[in-house]
Parts: structure tokens; sequence; C-alpha cells
């Protein structure tokens, strides 16, 4: 329309309600499979609860939530919870961190994104007992859940549940309690704490609930030391005073020092340290290797190929009836950034310090031999071995199998894409693969654009 001679725009009124327009746009991206329009909306209009994610909608825009079967709407009291994927809150964590904003909402103390890492660590967190899945929580003190729809199975899975707890040497018996129309089964942090010491899959399931669960602080990967470390609350200022005031417990649990967390492509990884043997040319050698352990192959392999497509080498080992280890060798570890070797220098001093005389001359060996000096670079959480080349100065290379390398270059590439913009096209061939596709090589050239450009430090920021 026109007024005066001069044309007036007039926004169509389908398009007039932005706030409507935005969440048909969260819920398109939802759809999709990608989580963080949601999470920005969450962070405006949502509410910070400990396990659930709930957003505030006016009445006059509920009904775009009616229907859906990710989202229980509450007209009454103008609300909608999601139900979200493990897989969705996995994403979403991962790629929040790897962008930097789960950095800076860490540095802005933002109780709602504590309240979402909560929600995502209680989502990921679990463990097999006694043939059902244990569902991990940290929102009153560590427990952990398994539901029912009767009392009477509840109470058949906690005598179940109780027998195994007896073999495994922990003398402990869940509680039933009623929740709801349904019944769990409820295992304190007493009996998860002596459980996590005989038992593998329950010790990383309480690990990557307290990783994910406690607040990191800016641009420092999560210390090994504050693996066992509950999550830190909100309270006032008398009641940590007089907390600080009471004995410690006996069965606290003692601080890890035997955890290396790696930076991946996809978010952190936490391994355990373990100082063992090796035989060369019939000599034993003491050495060190991170390790995880898996009941099923199939989550062993998973994870040998997270850790692949990041850069680090690994193999899988089969332990018997006891499962399968995903195992990083030394020569690997030694090409760590300078934070992570701290992980595995702290260990060995502690080992060198507090066991017997053998364990102690053998991490004092490896202390001597152990390369703590800068062997790597870590691009967007891939890992690429640092080589001098005569006559054309430092560059980053991954050898391996045409496939993998293929795979690596792609990550690679989409990460420099995101970041160098525009600028990208005058760097892609700056990246490159020789020997038939088995080798991957970053230039010098390219290395020295990421390290003077501040938008890209995100890249490189802890080599």
């Amino acid at each position: 329309m026109t007024e005066n001679g001069q044309t007036i725009y007039q926004m169509p009124l389908e398009s007039r309600d932005i706030k409507a327009f935005m969440i048909k746009l969260v819920l398109e991206h939802l759809d999709a499979g990608d989580p963080l329009p949601l999470v920005a909306y969450y962070l405006g209009d949502g509410i910070a609860k400990r396990d659930r994610l709930i957003a505030t909608v006016s009445s006059k825009r509920i009904h775009l939530f009616e229907g859906r079967e990710d989202v229980i709407v509450d007209v009454k009291r103008q609300k909608v919870t999601f139900r979200l994927a493990p897989e969705l809150y996995a994403r979403a964590v991962a790629e929040l961190y790897l962008s930097g904003v789960g950095v800076l909402l860490d540095i802005l103390h933002s109780h709602k994104w504590l309240a979402f890492k909560r929600m995502a660590a209680q989502s990921l967190a679990g463990f097999q007992l006694a043939g059902r899945y244990v569902r991990l929580s940290s929102a009153k003190g560590l427990q952990g859940r398994v539901s029912f729809r009767t009392r009477e199975e509840a109470e058949r899975y906690a005598e179940v549940a109780r027998r195994e707890l007896e073999k495994l040497g922990t003398d402990a018996a869940p509680k039933v309690v009623r929740r709801g129309p349904n019944y769990d089964v409820v295992f304190d942090e007493k009996t998860l704490r002596r459980l996590a010491e005989v038992d593998e899959a329950a010790r990383l399931a309480i690990e990557r609930l307290e990783v994910l669960s406690a607040p990191r602080i800016a641009a420092k990967s999560i210390e090994a030391t504050r693996l066992n470390a509950k999550p830190e609350r909100l309270v006032k200022q008398k009641a940590t005073a007089k907390r600080e005031e009471r004995p410690r417990p006996k069965t606290a649990t003692p601080k890890a020092v035997d955890r290396v967390v790696f930076q991946l492509v996809d978010g952190p990884a936490v391994m355990r340290l373990r100082l063992t043997y090796v035989m060369k040319g019939g000599k034993k050698m003491s050495t060190v290797n991170a390790v995880v352990w898996f009941s099923v192959l199939e989550e062993a392999e998973e994870f040998r190929r997270r850790l692949r497509l990041s850069g680090v080498n690994a193999s899988v080992v089969s332990k018997g009836a006891y499962g399968f280890e995903v195992v990083v060798p030394k020569d690997e570890l030694e090409k760590l950034t300078p934070e992570e070797k701290e992980d595995v220098k702290r260990y060995l001093e502690h080992v060198a310090q507090t066991r017997d005389e053998e364990k102690k001359k053998a991490a004092e060996e490896v202390l001597r031999r152990f390369d703590f000096g800068a062997k790597a670079v870590n691009i967007g959480g891939v890992r690429l071995g640092l080589v001098h080349k005569k006559g054309k100065g430092v560059r980053a290379e991954k050898y391996g199998d045409p496939q993998l390398i293929t795979e690596i270059k792609t990550l690679l590439e989409n990460k420099l894409r995101e970041a160098l913009g525009e600028e990208y096209e005058q760097w892609k061939d700056h990246i490159k693969t020789t020997e038939e596709g088995r080798r991957l090589v970053i230039t010098h050239q390219l290395l020295q654009r990421l390290a003077q450009n501040p938008n890209t430090t995100k890249l490189n920021e802890k080599t």
C-alpha cells in the first residue's frame, strides 16, 4: 500500500504473531532431529526443573503443541513438558560445547543451562542390574530407579536385585516407593557407590552423570579429580558453613585420580587410567593405558569408532565372560593435549606415592619415559599428530585406512567451513590426502591461520 507517495510494506497476517512463528520453527527443527532451537526457547521461556524440560506458553499459542507425542500439554497452567529422547539431549550438549556457547553459559552461571545438563545426564546415565535398566538421577542426591506398574512387580524385582547385590558383595536392599500411579525400586547413594567399586558399568554410569551434572569452568577440560564429587548446588551461606563444620563421614568416596577426559568431536569421553605391563624384546616393561569396560561388543565398537573419528587409535579386547574393554595405549596418550596429559601425570605421581614398591617403581619408570611435550593438535575435537618436515615447517597428519581418513577429512572440512565462512574456499586445498588416501595432511600455513584468528580459537583452544 502507499501513503503520501511512500510505499509501506505490510507483514502478512499469518506472520504477524512472531512468537507463534518462532514456536513453529522450533518444532519443525525438533522434528528434523535438531534440538538446538528448542534449547534456545527453553533458556528464554523455560522453567528450570531438575528432571523435566518445561516451557511456558500463553493460552492463545498452546494449541501449537497439541497432538504431539513428545509433549505433555497443561492448558490450565499454560505450560508444556517435553519428553526428549536421550540422543537429542546428548546432541544438544555436545554441539553447544563444540560451538563455544556451552562454555559461555557456564561463565554466566545460567541456572537453566545447569538444569538442562542435569536432565541430559539423567537421560543418558544408567546400567543393567538383574535384567532391568537402572536409571540414575542427581535431583535429590545420587539415586537409581526402576519403575513398575504394580507393587507386586516392584517387590519381586527388589528381592531379585537384593540377591544380585549380595552376590557382588554389597549388603544392601533397595526400597519400593510409590510415585503417582506407579511404583519405583530405589537404590540409594551408599548402595550405588558400593556397587560402583565392583561393577564397571555402574561406575561408568555414575561418572557420566556427574561429569554432565557438575558445572564446568569456561575453556578448561573437566578435572579428573572432580568425577566423583557431587554436583555443586546453590545454598545459603549459613547452611554452607554448617555443612563444612560437620565431620567427614567415614564412608566418603575419595576423589578419583585415575581418570582422563578425551575431548572428542562429539563431546567429552571419560576413560580410566591403568598402570600395566607389556613384553618388548622378551623384556617386561611397565606402561599406562586408558580403558573403558562394556558388557556388549556393539557398544564397545561404537565407542572405539568415536575415538577413531577423533583421531585416537584404540582397540577392543575381549574379557571373556566379563565383557569387553576399549584400550587406548601409551603412544596415543602421549598425543593428548597438555591439559589432558596433566591427568596422566597426576595419576602416575599418585601411584608412585601410595602403592607398594613394585607399583611405585613401575609408575616412576613410566613417568621417566612418558613424553609430556606437545605432539598433537586438537582441531574441532579431532586430534592430529604434529610432524616436522624439513623446509615445510610443522604440519598436522593422521594415517589410517582410506575410509576412516575420508570420514575424518569430512568432519574437519565441516568444522573449518563453519569457522572460516567465505574464507574457507581459499584454504580448502590446505586440507589434503596423500598416499592413495591413507594420510591426511593439514599444512603449516593453515595451522598458522587457525592459531592467529580469534574467530577460530574454538577449533584449537586446547592445542
